[in-house]
């Protein structure tokens, strides 16, 4: 039904953040980041943030679900990688093998 692009750059600074920025497309602004912090026992703690507005009201109730829901799904995805590469934590930090 409708069909918009845009335009990031993507800069990974190791090895700690990720930080996308917004070049162009239908958004007022886009603005994300991925914080990684290493803990003593080994895990990590990742901090992600995205926040975003489209210039159009209209693509903006028609789309802003839409570009919520694959927000979530990104997480997800991400999150499942991270399991298959590094295993599953229990809430008592012991790792199990995926």
């Amino acid at each position: 039904m409708v069909r918009e692009r845009f335009t990031s750059r993507v800069t990974l600074n190791r090895p700690s953040r990720i930080d996308v920025a917004y070049s162009e497309g239908p958004f007022r602004y886009l603005e994300n980041h991925w914080k990684f912090e290493t803990q003593a026992d080994g895990s990590c703690i990742i901090d992600f943030f995205v926040d975003f507005e489209f210039r159009s009201r209209v693509l903006q109730t028609l789309i802003g679900a839409l570009f919520s829901e694959a927000v979530r799904r990104m997480v997800s995805a991400f999150e499942g990688r991270a399991r298959q590469l590094y295993g599953a934590r229990h809430p008592d930090g012991a790792a199990e093998a995926v």
